[in-house]
């Protein structure tokens, strides 16, 4: 009898990511208002369809005049006329000054502006004492972007300030990637719902929580969530069901190579193809990912099966659904990045296996601090709660002491700028 588990692929960490990424391409493109895409992912690149702002305008408040006639000073000028920012023109007659406001456009006949402060002002009259280059306090027309320039590339995601430069430049809908719809399936006979008092040997469902806020906070649309126990049949249609409605399904539990671990067997089964059934990365190592190929005209659906356990679970979450969701979603840059940081504490290496250490990460005279968490159990849920982010270490027996530099990759940045003792 051949051992259930052979012929299981294990492959590098990082070539994991890759392939998760390569497999899965940007879903279709939908309009929406700009008021509603906040946070969306743009699905072309914009151009500006023309100059941002078209005229020339006051930087500040002052007195609007022409450099020619700055001669001879110090000396008087009427005030002949007032310029708003407003609709209308306003015409400079020479030897005079025009009041002007910020953002107000440049009267014709005027090239430059005094602030108001380095004049003196009375009964309608401007005494200036010193003369100022020609277009000084000016914003010149285009400031912002010439037409044609390109304001938002394609795979960008639209933070608010790029919603007000393109509604700068009169766009009132945008094209964006369409968000990826995931279903979540929990697996395990321990499980139960959260407000259920667990017996003796439970625990409750926490993973899927976790699971679909960080999902949600990914910019993914979780679409359907279930718990399901540890029986062939009800898991086997739980996933074909999901598989019908999902860009991306993620399972967690059933991940390993126990005789009620079903997940991947009923996976296959159903036609899914993994790119690799287990990760060489601890202690993330049973998490899958896969797809099934989809009918013509249609996009495949991708499955991330992930471990039971709670901080392994979490560490999957980040490392491989995450750039699944972001490839999905059309960004441009889907692989995690990673910083340099200090060590404060010490970690050793796995062999044979990259080594993701959650860790408190914070900002210290410019360089970014990581300080391992005490407690490392993949069963935990309060690793995962209690850091910001993963020490990332290769493979190897190498211990790495208080100093040393070492790769972090920071899943959230909330209290990175705060210090380390202040956090509850």
């Amino acid at each position: 009898m051949t051992p259930r588990g052979s012929g299981r692929s294990t492959i590098p960490f990082d070539a994991a990511q890759r392939r998760i990424v390569e497999s899965c391409a940007p879903l279709a493109t939908e309009r929406v208002a700009l008021r509603d895409a906040a946070g969306r992912i743009a699905g072309v690149t914009l151009n500006a369809r023309e100059d941002l702002v078209p005229f020339a305008r006051s930087a500040m408040d002052g007195f609007a005049m022409c450099a020619a006639d700055l001669s001879g000073l110090p000396r008087e000028f009427p005030v002949r006329a007032r310029a708003y920012a407003e609709l209308g023109s306003v015409e400079h007659a020479p030897q005079t000054a025009t009041a002007i406001a910020t953002g107000a456009p440049i009267p014709r006949g005027a090239d430059t502006v005094l602030p108001i402060e380095d004049v003196e002002t009375s009964d309608g009259v401007v005494r200036i004492l010193q003369a100022i280059a020609v277009g000084s306090n000016i914003f010149p027309p285009g400031e912002d972007a010439r037409a044609g320039d390109v304001l938002i590339e394609l795979g960008t995601v639209l933070r608010p300030s790029a919603l007000g430069l393109l509604a700068s430049d009169g766009c009132a809908e945008v094209e964006v990637y369409r968000k990826p719809r995931v279903v979540v399936v929990c697996t395990g006979d321990e499980l139960v719902p959260i407000d259920a008092p667990p017996a003796y040997g439970q625990i409750r469902n926490s993973n899927a929580f976790v699971t679909t806020a960080a999902i949600e906070a990914l910019g993914a649309r979780v679409v359907a969530a279930s718990l399901i126990a540890d029986e062939r049949a009800a898991l086997r249609l739980a996933l074909a069901d999901a598989l019908e409605s999902a860009d991306l399904v993620v399972t967690t539990g059933g991940a390993s190579v126990g005789e009620r671990d079903f997940v991947k067997p009923l996976l296959k089964e159903l036609g899914v193809e993994f790119l690799f059934d287990t990760v060489a990365l601890r202690p993330a190592k049973p998490t899958a990912f896969g797809r099934r190929a989809a009918a013509v005209g249609a996009a495949p659906v991708h499955v991330a099966v992930l471990p039971g356990n709670p901080s392994s679970a979490f560490i999957a979450l980040q490392e491989f659904v995450r750039p699944a969701l972001f490839a999905l979603g059309g960004r441009r840059d889907p692989l995690p990045s990673t910083h340099p940081a200090r060590l404060d504490g010490r970690i050793r290496a796995k062999p044979n296996s990259a080594y993701a250490c959650y860790a408190q990460i914070r900002l210290c005279e410019g360089c970014l601090v990581a300080r391992p968490l005490d407690n490392q159990c993949s069963a935990l849920t309060r690793s995962a709660s209690e850091a910001d982010g993963f020490i990332l270490a290769p493979p190897g027996t190498e211990t790495f002491a208080s100093g040393a530099t070492v790769r972090v990759d920071v899943f959230d940045w909330t209290y990175v700028g705060q210090p380390i003792t202040s956090r509850s």
